[in-house]
């Protein structure tokens, strides 16, 4: 029987009504035609993509980088592992000292110095680290270097009277001993391999925590400075630097010593505010020698002041920018350089064979020359080539001392340059009472508030030789030269200046 609810099968289109070839061979066609799809999009991808150019290929190490991306768990464990292979090296240091610390440079700040008006005598700490198993410790020259006495107590908590083998301003590093032996020591890395971006931790004890660790970045590298630390290389980083964590150790993943942390940025005197700067590795290397066996270093010295030759430079006297060094002042008579007849405006091209490009090469140069060897050096003259030879002497204790500003004769007659001067001519009584190294000029009476003149660092009782190409003789001289230029013209000024021949570079408005 039926069920009827169960309706019987109807023919139609969709069944019976299909004819017998498309029953038995639907598949096959529905598959060639994706097929031919499929060939068709491909054909139409190429094209497109040939139209676009060809596709960037990642890096392999970028790939790599990718493909082994380290969790923060196991960057955690690195950390771990670090501070237990280094933190055993790491000493506390506690002196008595005194005098006070000198002078930073401007902006910047010792994180352990005492504060203006501080007492002449005080207690102070540090940080270092221990670099031989026989008892030698790392630490800053400014942390050691002026102290009555010196205590260093070890990670394990013994305590040492320390003794303090050598130091050196000019890099800001210090060489203590004490008596022990079979240390934990730390191992100095290459600072040459460090680049901007690397994971680095810095240790010490801020504010007297011993045994602190903190983490961070490589911010910069190659960082140089002038006045006392010219010789200084230093390694940027904002891990956090404070008060006490002056000379101890940055160190890199590995575990290496990269750096001795040493400075902080610190506009406002306060502490650390993400910019610090540790000494070079592989220049602590170098003084570590130098101090281990002689208590010093001992550098070689020229007796010059240079300055790059930048284009205003370079127009004064005709040359390219670029081509060596410009001669800003040489020191007194009995220096090297002042004996072979260096002198003020020439340009030096290359010493002992080195093409010199940069002050930073001739400075590193002339310093690593030992005392005592005669080497040639080549420089420019009025545009003509010319060498001499100089013999090296040992760098002076105190080499930039500069006379006190000699009297200054009100007499004469006075002029008013375009560049915002009152300039009156240079006697001969008065280059003879000024003790002028070039005898003639344009004295600098007034510098009228803001000028070209003031901005340029131009003070009274300047003595201006130069202005671009042009020889000053006279305040007369002075005015006809400064009358030849136009709005925005970036112009070279000679100038002398307590005893130091010195250029600065002007606009004009």
């Amino acid at each position: 029987m039926q069920d009827i609810n169960t309706p019987e099968p109807q023919a139609g289109p969709y069944l019976d009504e299909r004819p017998a070839w498309w029953r038995t061979n639907a598949w096959i066609v529905i598959t060639a035609v994706i097929t031919l799809a499929l060939i068709g999009l491909a054909i139409f991808s190429a094209a497109n993509n040939k139209n676009r150019g060809p596709v960037p290929v990642l890096p392999a190490s970028r790939k790599e980088a990718s493909a082994s991306t380290v969790a923060p768990v196991e960057l955690s464990n690195s950390f771990r592992d670090i501070a237990k292979s280094i933190k055993p090296a790491v000493v506390y240091i506690s002196v008595v000292e005194r005098s006070a610390e000198p002078q930073r440079l401007p902006g910047f700040l010792d994180p352990d110095a005492p504060g203006p008006g501080g007492p002449r005598r005080r207690d102070g700490q540090g940080s270092g680290f221990v670099a031989t198993a026989d008892g030698y410790i790392l630490t800053n020259n400014h942390v050691v270097g002026s102290a009555d006495s010196i205590e260093v107590t070890l990670a394990d908590g013994r305590r040492f009277k320390a003794e303090l083998i050598g130091t050196d301003a000019e890099t800001d590093i210090a060489l203590i001993k004490i008596n022990a032996n079979g240390l934990p020591y730390a191992v100095l890395g290459d600072s040459d391999a460090v680049q901007p971006g690397d994971w680095v931790l810095a240790l010490g004890s801020p504010f007297g925590l011993q045994q602190t660790l903190t983490a961070g970045i490589v911010s910069a590298t190659g960082r140089e400075f002038g006045g006392d630390q010219q010789y200084g290389q230093y390694i940027q980083t904002d891990a956090s630097i404070n008060p006490g964590n002056s000379g101890g150790p940055l160190v890199n993943m590995q575990g290496e010593v990269i750096g001795i942390n040493s400075w902080i940025l610190s506009p406002g005197g306060v502490g650390n505010v993400g910019i610090g700067f540790s000494i070079a590795s592989n220049l602590v290397r170098k003084i570590f020698d130098g101090l281990a066996s002689r208590g010093k270093v001992t550098r070689g010295y020229l007796g010059v002041v240079v300055i790059p030759l930048n284009a205003a430079n370079a127009r004064m006297f005709g040359l390219e920018p670029g081509v060596g060094v410009l001669v800003q002042s040489v020191a007194g008579a009995e220096s090297p350089a002042a004996r072979a007849g260096l002198r003020s405006g020439d340009v030096i091209t290359s010493f002992d064979g080195r093409a010199v490009k940069a002050p930073r090469e001739l400075t590193d140069a002339v310093a690593a020359t030992p005392v005592g060897k005669t080497v040639k050096v080549d420089y420019i003259r009025d545009r003509q080539p010319a060498s001499v030879t100089v013999e090296v002497v040992e760098r002076p204790a105190n080499p930039n001392a500069r006379p006190a500003s000699p009297e200054q004769n009100n007499n004469g007659p006075q002029g008013e340059t375009r560049l915002g001067v009152v300039a009156q001519t240079v006697t001969p009584e008065m280059a003879e009472s000024m003790k002028l190294t070039i005898k003639s000029g344009a004295l600098v009476r007034e510098v009228v508030p803001g000028t070209p003149a003031q901005e340029a660092g131009l003070r009274h009782g300047d003595v201006i030789h130069r202005i671009d190409m042009a020889e000053v003789k006279t305040a007369e001289d002075l005015a006809a030269a400064a009358g030849t230029f136009k709005s925005g013209d970036e112009i070279a000024i000679q100038i002398e200046r307590n005893g130091q021949i010195i250029f600065l570079n002007v606009t004009i408005e």
